[in-house]
């Protein structure tokens, strides 16, 4: 019996280079250090609230939509009882006798050991919102009212 030989097709060829194409793209891939700079995937995970806004999750670069000093002239406010930093604008805060009201937007974070911002826990935001339930109050100036939240 004979036995016909067979010889690779176009197809079968291009298929092996392409195959060795991307073989040889994975390893140059590889072998060079990933880029500088911060991974929008990676970012930590923040809250947003305010006295119009409900308690929302937001990533580090959507900080300064919320609160466009976050990170420059902005101050913070430590939360008691749960390792929360709370960052606001001074100059919406609102003094009324003895008390203070914040009537802007606010900004919630953790940060660890190392003074880096790190995401919020799932149980970080339901302290966050029973602290905004406690603290929220409406406040009258004449006729006119507006929400607030109580800082003292």
């Amino acid at each position: 019996m004979a036995t016909k030989k067979t010889t690779s097709t176009i197809t079968t060829r291009q298929i092996y280079d392409k195959v060795c194409a991307m073989e040889k793209m994975l390893k140059e891939c590889l072998e060079v250090p990933p880029p500088a700079g911060p991974d929008p995937k990676n970012q930590p995970y923040l809250a947003a609230a305010g006295p119009d806004l409900p308690l929302s999750v937001i990533r580090l670069d959507d900080a300064p939509a919320f609160l466009p000093c976050f990170d420059e002239t902005d101050l913070f406010y430590g939360m008691q009882d749960i390792p929360v930093i709370m960052s606001y604008c001074p100059e919406q805060v609102l003094r009324i006798g003895e008390e203070h009201y914040l009537t802007g937007p606010m900004i919630f974070f953790r940060m660890d050991d190392e003074g880096s911002i790190v995401s919020l826990t799932v149980d970080d935001l339901y302290k966050l919102a029973e602290f905004l339930e406690e603290h929220t109050v409406i406040l009258m100036t004449g006729p006119e009212s507006f929400v607030g939240v109580r800082l003292d």
